[in-house]
């Protein structure tokens, strides 16, 4: 009986929380709003008087109602792609047992690792010059992509044996050789992909993502079914994304004819352009060897299964900042060239995210225990701290504007520089704090690392471009959640020991 009253007593509080949470939140919204704030609120120093009224509403209205709508599209596109892969998961999984199961992860880890070796940064390159309208140096990319992964892939036939013997299991060879074929159009059809959201046609990359995941979903489960075990769940993916590669190519050629050409000025534009994006990716893989290691010496098998947890509950937000910016990668380049419209759009960019991720972050924050409870269960006790610190850290997702800025103006190196700093920052930190406090060391450190990586990228963009991100505003478009957390928090904590 004590046992059902002590749950009752988690539960009780959470419907109600809830309510009381998301009506102060658009009260506070409300008051936002007519008090002006969606009014243009961001001042602008650097502007003459008399050159304000160069920032009418025209050109940033023009790029708001592309964003609005090629973000419900990727929005709605990816919740479909993750609900397919999730229902695809569950079935694959039980069909399959956790033995044979995992034994599909395995066999992706080289495939994966040859299609992200093989990128070199060209699907940024190639959604950027896309969405410029250079379509010549957009082709050269997607056509360097997949030429650089088709010999990634074809590389992996011949080295199998190898790389299965490495991972300790020899008998992994054939389905290597069978994954080459998902390298190679992994790439294919993401490149593809990029190409279309980069000239805005957002509902065809969203049904060329459907495509490969229920074909390879479907054709899983069917093999499987069939009697051919783990194989069969393994050509489930060589199958599903050779048919979307199929797909979005005839998609492609039916918004616009490829040009199929390749000029010597034209690569070393595009790779002086992609590499920079590439590089600290390349650094990443031993720092993030060396967290591994860490991990395994200082975590707990039940901590990372906690982490996991969390990163999963917090699938929302990253449902919402995926779509959010793509989209705004896409549609921001339309003012490259009017300068001051650019700044404007900039800034109405990160106060709109702020507004639609804080009431999400603050929600996962406040309700992380029941959200944890509820859907996986009361012994993952220590996801709820994990998943409150996680989503704290998407308050942030608002200044990731500056990146994109820069990659927008082609300052790739500038990314490139920022990027390493940030890593050379959040090593001694990360470092420090997971010896010490375990994961919960590890999720502190990357809010720091954030702050530290945010903090330093304002200030380079302010010196180096002249590009103000006014933070107050952001503050303040992150008020209505943070007072409805901080109002709703003790009512709560006070239903809840009733």
């Amino acid at each position: 009986m004590t046992s059902i009253v002590n749950r009752f007593k988690v539960r009780v509080p959470y419907p109600f929380g809830v309510v009381a949470f998301w009506v102060s939140v658009l009260g506070k919204w409300f008051g936002l709003l007519r008090g002006g704030w969606s009014q243009r609120v961001v001042e602008y120093p650097w502007v003459l008087a008399e050159e304000a009224p160069e920032l009418d509403m025209a050109g940033s209205g023009r790029v708001g109602v592309r964003a609005v709508g090629g973000g419900f599209a990727l929005f709605v596109g990816r919740l479909a792609y993750n609900a397919v892969s999730a229902v695809g998961s569950i079935v694959i999984a039980r069909l399959l047992g956790p033995a044979n199961y995992g034994v599909v992860s395995i066999a992706l880890i080289y495939p994966l690792m040859f299609s992200g070796l093989a990128d070199l940064g060209l699907s940024t390159a190639i959604m950027r010059y896309a969405s410029i309208g250079d379509f010549r140096r957009a082709f050269t990319a997607l056509q360097l992509r997949v030429l650089i992964t088709m010999a990634f892939a074809v590389a992996l036939i011949p080295l199998a044996p190898y790389l299965a013997f490495t991972l300790h299991r020899p008998y992994l060879t054939p389905m290597i050789d069978v994954l080459a074929i998902y390298a190679f159009a992994y790439n294919a059809v993401t490149s593809i992909t990029a190409f279309l959201a980069g000239v805005n046609r957002y509902w065809d990359y969203v049904v060329v993502d459907l495509v490969r995941n229920s074909v390879r979903v479907s054709s899983s489960t069917a093999l499987v079914l069939a009697g051919y075990g783990v194989y069969g769940a393994v050509w489930g993916f060589s199958i599903g994304y050779a048919v979307a590669t199929v797909y979005a190519f005839v998609r492609l050629v039916k918004v616009m004819d490829p040009v199929l050409s390749l000029t010597r000025n034209d690569i070393a534009e595009v790779l002086n352009y992609s590499i920079p994006l590439y590089i600290p990716g390349l650094l990443g893989i031993p720092i993030g060897q060396f967290y591994n290691i860490l991990m395994a010496i200082y975590v707990t098998n039940a901590e990372m299964g906690n982490y996991q947890i969390a990163g999963n509950l917090l699938m929302p937000i990253s449902l919402i900042t995926g779509s959010l910016s793509t989209v705004l990668f896409t549609t921001l380049p339309l003012l490259v060239n009017e300068n001051y419209k650019f700044r404007d759009a900039l800034n109405r960019a990160a106060r709109y995210t702020a507004i639609i991720i804080s009431p999400i972050a603050i929600a996962l924050a406040l309700f992380s225990k029941q959200a944890a409870y509820i859907v996986y269960g009361p012994q993952y006790g220590l996801a709820p701290l994990y998943l409150l610190i996680m989503a704290i850290s998407n308050l942030l997702a608002p200044f990731g504007v500056v990146p994109m800025y820069l990659n927008i103006i082609g300052a790739t190196r500038t990314t490139m520089a920022l990027n390493i700093v940030s890593m050379l920052i959040g090593l001694p930190i990360t470092w420090a704090l997971l010896v010490h406090y375990g994961v919960l060391g590890a999720v502190i450190a990357s809010l720091i690392n954030g702050v530290l990586g945010t903090a330093i990228s304002l200030i380079v963009a302010r010196r180096m471009y002249g590009i103000v991100i006014d933070a107050m505003q952001v503050v303040k478009y992150w008020a209505p959640s943070l007072i409805a957390g901080t109002l709703t928090y003790p009512t709560m904590h006070i239903m809840n020991n009733m």
